[in-house]
């Protein structure tokens, strides 16, 4: 009966998962783009890999956020075939650099601009491939297999909904599809371009290609929307000039029903209407205008209508849904049935009632062109925004392609402080200030400067105080210049302001210095021209004990006096995330040359301010530089991201870590390391690659320079932020020698003169051996050490007589530089010149010890009698606390770490005695929390977890409910199929466990369903030749599965010998890695019961 149960419940589970995987198919990938967010500064911004005809237009546009000139050096451009999943094509960008607005190009000589580098025709495949741009000493070549060491940013695209790459998309953008460049779009080309979706959140769209140039970007909220809008209006002021009006819709889509209404200003009255039918073109523009214009119109004006039709104002445009028989000449304008309105002057105001039944709440746009030549009024806000003037800026004339706008690559915050009676009132202003103050500076720059210039005002009272902050765009760096002097220019005088029906008076005093503020890597970076104050060096780390030479040294790289009203030094620590020290800088300058020191009194030239000695933690910790009039920063406080300049993490030794400190100040980095093999006297963290804040790439470890120049090297010299030398493999074996070998991981073609590898025992933190190392890392970057081949090892691995036993309490290997010093046999643990360390033990038990200095202690949960590996998997980052998994051995090979893409939910509800205990000390209750976690799931399936597989574990604790989220990682699907076993088995365990003396207990009414695959992988399309191989291999299993239970009862009564223990099914349904391999661990978790309740009864 029981064998009967599971048959059908696995034929239900089939045809269900048939239903589902229907579903599945019928979605539209274009309509469902994915997020793809990115912290780091340089972008992959549009692909153009297939184009009509024969491929002569292909090409790739990278984009460095910072809207500047960035030199390119260490970055490589790969291209990845999805048939074998290896580069096809590699380019090291070493030594280019993006053009001055910050766009780099790769593609054909037909491309227009010029690309920097040009590729053959048709070198671009289309698809289902992948390209991926990297950062890194790593040798990137064609023929390898694809890889995310070192990987920055990644698209993989294809040209057919059919096309599949699944390892791609599994390495190089986990949980995301393929991106499908529809040739349907548009009848003439199209691109892949990067564009912001909701939430600032990073996504591609189908669009017209723009190479060299910003893409047009339209919000994925209005891709499909129904709306025609008024784009761009030109009306003529000279002789042989040729008015328009030009509208936007959907692209590609047929127009009827609507009536285009030309309605005096003075008098309200409509004196010209027309329909409007016709079809958008791919980008959604419909031009009309004179039959004889210059530039071809989709739909002409009426033969008979005067000439120009357009006057320069007040007039007002206005779209209507409906048809022309509705409407009268010489009717007043109504609101009834509008769509759109656009209400303008240049030489007398309009009517206010028109303005209020058009345009309500909104002034006319004035049409005041202090520019020569044609120009025409333009909206900078697609799509949503209707019936507002103020979002129309004077352009170019640009009929039939995308209008000329202001762009947030040229861009600068401002800041406004008003003083006035009652700031309340004014909070609901924004509105009335961006108005005048646009007038303000149009009327100083003379650059048609109108609202549309202005993105994301914040409005603050402050007593009788208002500041209002806001971000000034501009068409290019000349013009923002321009805007920047008028503004400067505003603020030299307090003057009495109107805005609307308020008065008020501006305070030179509150805005001084408050203009700028830094953005982060990946974000808006003001022009190279605008100064600003930054952290210049940092000297956390001086030999010896006396810790008397520390200093933070400051510079405003306008290199002149700077006040530094308004701005905070916070010194963070990252074992706590707290501020242990801050300083307030109101009252103090930067010297002449644009340098201000805070350190020791010892430091020379002295400092400014002077702190303690031993004040500035060696790591890891932060340094924080923040700017605010209305915030006060405190000792004790959360770090936080709230009016931030600039920021450095840092730490002197490879085994420290400060990842929340990463997350909110520097995201997307890793931590800079002080390395203090750099020199035999002192060094310090310098910044000298660029003048761009928050980003650690800007630093190399140099000797200090207080109060100077910094001692840069070349620019092409590796940032700090990975020791230059990394222990990458770790084997052991339980034979009487105790390594198999150790493997490192260094920069190609570099030497490994002057490290030595050094061995401690934990049992008296001593080191019992030591080997100099010799030779240098290969064309891979790895560099075996084994007492002998195959492969032939690069440096042999001598015996070690009366080497203590691996098996016995904890274990070191460590790598140290010896130019300095000689690592003597019986050293005791230090931190001097230490490069690279991995602490490892047998004994779960094991407490803390001499060994912990040099890091975290790795668990080896390996109870089998064959060599085991711990291998690195967090590739370069050296911040992370627990960067080894436990694997099977690949020397000289790339290392088996888990993957996402398969990934496990740990949802779960726990309950406790009292939430009390949960609260406190919370980051030692997660540690604990996962080691406990990490531990039974180990002891669930002999799989080699440890808590590296854990990822982003947190919990909430609520009446007596501790709330469970995270994810366990898996190297294969048999290991994921293994933790779900140990995930269903553990939520309906009915027996209490403890944490630290903390006593949980399941809660089965609150668990996760039993498929805790992770929900990102239920995204996956799949196409219909997987469908019809799936159910043709359900119905083959379920007719097969009679079979298969009698041979597997038959088996357990011969004892079972053809079975792993534990997994009865697998030997006879396998397909890992194939399409029934989720059907395979089904079966497994049907048979287990079974196998127990037949041992059971033979046991009694």
């Amino acid at each position: 009966m029981a064998s009967a149960m599971g048959a059908r419940h696995l034929v239900a589970t089939v045809v269900l998962m048939c239903i589902l995987l229907h579903e599945a198919f019928a979605q539209n990938l274009i309509k469902n783009p994915k997020n793809q967010k990115t912290e780091h500064s340089l972008l992959i911004n549009e692909i153009n890999a297939d184009n009509p005809g024969e491929d002569t237009s292909e090409f790739v546009e990278l984009y460095h956020t910072s809207g500047r000139e960035a030199p390119l050096d260490d970055y490589y451009l790969v291209f990845y075939n999805g048939n074998g999943n290896q580069a096809y094509k590699v380019l090291n960008l070493q030594g280019k650099v993006t053009n001055n607005q910050g766009f780099f190009l790769v593609g054909s000589s037909t491309v227009k601009p010029q690309p920097s580098m040009i590729l053959p025709k048709n070198t671009i495949q289309n698809g289902p491939d992948a390209i991926a741009l990297y950062y890194g000493k790593r040798n990137y070549q064609e023929g390898m297999r694809v890889t995310s060491d070192g990987l920055v940013d990644a698209l993989v695209h294809k040209s057919r909904k059919s096309d599949r790459a699944d390892m791609l998309l599994n390495v190089l953008t986990p949980n995301r599809d393929a991106f499908l460049e529809d040739p349907s779009f548009r009848t003439t080309d199209e691109s892949i371009e990067r564009c912001h979706g909701e939430g600032s959140e990073w996504i591609f769209q189908v669009a017209m290609p723009t190479p060299g140039k910003d893409n047009h970007c339209i919000p994925s909220s209005q891709l499909n929307a129904s709306a025609v809008l008024i784009s761009e209006v030109h009306a003529v002021t000279s002789p042989g000039e040729s008015e328009f009006i030009e509208l936007q819709g959907p692209p590609s889509t047929v127009l009827s029903d609507l009536v285009l209404v030309l309605i005096e200003g003075r008098t309200k009255r409509v004196y010209f209407f027309m329909d409007v039918y016709g079809k958008t073109s791919p980008e959604g523009l419909f031009l009309i205008g004179p039959a004889q214009a210059r530039t071809p119109v989709d739909l002409p004006f009426p033969p008979n209508s005067s000439s120009p039709l357009l006057s320069t104002g007040p007039q007002a445009i206005a779209l209507y849904v409906g048809n022309s028989s509705s409407y009268t000449l010489g009717k007043a304008a109504c609101a009834t049935n509008l769509l759109d309105a656009l209400v303008y002057t240049s030489n007398g105001s309009a009517d206010p009632e028109l303005l209020e039944i058009l345009t309500p709440g909104r002034h006319a746009y004035e049409n005041n062109s202090h520019q020569p030549g044609n120009m025409s009024m333009s909206r900078c806000s697609c799509c949503s925004v209707t019936r507002d003037p103020s979002i129309y800026a004077l352009s170019s004339p640009t009929p039939g392609q995308f209008n000329d706008c202001p762009s947030s690559r040229f861009s600068q915050p401002i800041s406004l402080c008003l003083h006035i009676a009652d700031c309340q009132l004014w909070l609901l202003g924004s509105y009335e200030i961006q108005t005048a103050l646009a007038q303000a500076l149009d009327k100083l720059c003379n650059c048609g400067m109108s609202v549309a210039y202005f993105k994301d005002p914040v409005t603050t009272c402050r007593g009788t105080e208002f500041v209002f902050t806001i971000l000034l765009t501009a068409k290019s760096s000349e013009q923002l210049s321009s805007l920047v002097q008028a503004f400067t220019s505003f603020l030299e005088s307090p003057r009495a302001a109107n805005f609307s029906s308020w008065n008020a008076t501006v305070e030179k005093a509150c805005s001084k210095d408050a203009n700028v503020t830094a953005s982060p890597p990946g974000a808006r970076e003001p022009p190279s021209h605008a100064a600003e104050l930054l952290i210049n060096e940092v000297n956390p780390d001086n030999p010896g004990g006396q810790e008397d030479m520390e200093y933070i040294e400051l510079l405003y790289t306008g290199q002149t006096r700077f006040d530094l009203r308004g701005y905070w030094l916070v010194l963070y620590n990252g074992k706590n995330n707290q501020a242990y020290r801050v300083v307030n800088l109101t009252g103090y300058c930067t010297n002449e040359q644009g340098y201000f020191l805070v350190g020791s009194a010892w430091v020379t030239p002295s400092p400014v301010i002077v702190l303690p000695p031993n004040t500035i933690q060696n790591g890891g910790d932060a340094v924080a530089l923040y700017h605010s009039t209305t915030f006060t920063y405190s000792m004790g406080m959360a770090v936080t991201e709230a009016g931030l300049v600039d920021a450095v993490v840092y730490k002197s030794r490879a085994s420290d870590r400060a990842d929340k400190l990463l997350k909110v100040l520097t995201p997307g980095q890793n931590i800079l390391y002080e390395d203090d093999s750099h020199s035999s006297q002192d060094e310090s963290l310098s910044r000298c690659n660029s003048q761009s804040p928050r980003v650690h790439s800007s630093f190399q470890v140099t000797t200090i320079t207080p109060f100077g120049e910094n001692a840069c090297a070349n620019s092409s010299a590796p940032s700090p932020t990975v020791p230059s030398l990394l222990i990458n493999e770790l084997s052991l074996a339980n034979s009487t020698a105790p390594y198999q070998f150790i493997e490192l991981k260094g920069k190609p073609g570099a030497t490994l003169g002057g490290y030595t590898l050094v061995f401690f025992s934990g049992q008296d933190g001593k080191a019992y051996a030591s080997i100099p190392l010799q030779g240098t890392f290969g064309a891979t970057g790895l560099f075996v050490i084994a007492p002998s081949g195959p492969p032939r090892p690069d440096q042999q691995l001598p015996f070690v007589k009366n080497a203590p036993s691996v098996r016995r309490g904890s274990s070191a290997v460590a790598v140290y530089n010896s130019r300095q010093a000689r690592i003597p046999v019986d050293m005791m643990v230090t931190l001097e010149n230490l490069v690279d360390a991995l602490v490892y033990t047998w004994e779960s038990s094991t407490g803390r010890g001499q060994l912990n200095h040099l890091g975290p202690s790795h668990f080896v949960p390996c109870a089998e009698e064959r060599p085991v590996s711990l291998s690195r998997c967090s590739c370069c980052d050296v911040s992370a606390a627990l960067v080894y998994v436990i694997s099977d051995p690949t020397p000289g090979l790339e290392n088996s770490c888990p993957l996402k893409s398969f990934a496990v939910d740990l949802d779960m509800c726990l309950l406790t005695p009292n939430c009390s205990m949960w609260t406190p000390n919370s980051e030692r209750a997660h540690d604990s929390l996962e080691k406990v976690l990490t531990k039974s799931i180990e002891e669930n399936c002999a799989c080699g977890i440890s808590q590296f597989y854990l990822h982003e574990l947190n919990f909430t604790c609520t009446d007596s409910m501790l709330q469970l989220s995270g994810q366990v990682w898996a190297k294969s699907p048999e290991q994921q199929h293994l933790i779900l076993n140990w995930h269903r088995d553990f939520a309906a365990s009915p027996h209490p466990f403890s944490v630290d003396g903390r006593v949980l207990k399941t809660n089965k009414e609150c668990v996760a369903p039993d498929n805790a695959v992770s929900a990102s992988q239920n995204g996956s399309s799949f196409q219909a030749w997987e469908i019809a191989l799936f159910v043709l291999g359900s119905i083959l299993l379920t007719l097969t599965l009679v079979a298969v239970a009698v041979s597997y009862f038959k088996s357990i009564q011969q004892k079972g010998k053809i079975h792993k223990p534990g997994y009865p099914g697998r030997p006879i349904i396998s397909g890992i890695g194939t399409l029934t391999s989720g059907l395979s661990g089904y079966v497994d978790s049907l048979l287990r019961p079974y196998q127990h309740s037949q041992l059971s009864s033979r046991h009694h």
